[in-house]
């Protein structure tokens, strides 16, 4: 059964503006800048990258000017939109709009990474999320790296706490089913159960923004050398098991075998 992205579809275009996300202020930026350092550190210097649900280029567009020579995609029609228009100089190798649980527009063993950085927040079946990762490591070559992100259900609860100490139900539901409205938010370990089946050696498991939610406000009103003494901080420690679990968004890295 073809996969239903209405609801999804409109909250990204009437209510969340993902390209500004990671700019809002300086802790968003946290993900951001943690998530490059990982990239540049895991993915082989000029290497072919399928970025398969870049929204409005968040990655693609830095990697390519790092020397990567990145192929771009995302499912809403506005995200693609923006690809085409920030991609006037054709720093991208290819546009295109499009489902990651059908990549059948490219061969076999095309790229030789596969990001897919925000796909799985979204898929709520086990079996799309699987159809996902069978797709992106289709087109990936042997030994090419395979890069996703995730959504960490514990610290979604624990966000949702910080906010408010109301809504008791809400919260526990999230616990119970993963769900929080379209997003899909994962328990622990189960990034790995979910690679298990694959043929992937995993190289890594970071939490990309930490501890910014319960550092928020601190963060943000920290000065610069401040706020660098915690990157320094959270760059060493990011990788680290202890910290992945109180982290909102996860980074899972491996080497297709």
């Amino acid at each position: 059964m073809k996969q239903d992205y209405t609801n999804l579809i409109a909250f990204y275009q009437t209510s969340y503006g993902e390209q500004n996300r990671l700019q809002l202020d300086q802790a968003h930026s946290i993900e951001f800048i943690t998530t490059m350092h990982l990239l540049k550190k895991y993915l082989p210097g000029g290497c072919s990258i399928l970025d398969c649900c870049a929204a409005g280029g968040t990655y693609a567009f830095p990697l390519a000017k790092e020397g990567y020579r990145v192929t771009a995609g995302d499912l809403i029609e506005e995200h693609v939109d923006l690809l085409n228009v920030k991609n006037k100089d054709g720093l991208l190798e290819c546009v295109y709009q499009g489902d990651v649980l059908d990549l059948s527009r490219f061969a076999n063993e095309s790229f030789d990474a596969v990001l897919c950085m925000g796909a799985l927040y979204h898929l709520m079946e086990r079996v799309d999320r699987e159809k996902c990762v069978f797709e992106c490591l289709r087109v990936l070559k042997s030994s090419g790296i395979f890069v996703f992100s995730y959504i960490n259900r514990n610290a979604v609860y624990i966000n949702h706490f910080c906010r408010s100490l109301s809504n008791v139900e809400n919260r526990q539901q999230i616990l119970k089913t993963g769900v929080n409205g379209v997003f899909y938010t994962m328990d622990f370990g189960e990034e790995d159960e979910l690679i298990g089946k694959f043929q992937l050696d995993k190289i890594t498991d970071a939490g990309v923004d930490g501890l910014i939610y319960p550092l928020y406000a601190q963060l943000n009103e920290a000065t610069t050398e401040e706020f660098n003494a915690y990157m320094e901080y959270h760059l060493a420690t990011c990788e680290q098991p202890t910290i992945i679990g109180h982290s909102m968004h996860g980074l899972w890295v491996g080497r297709k075998k």
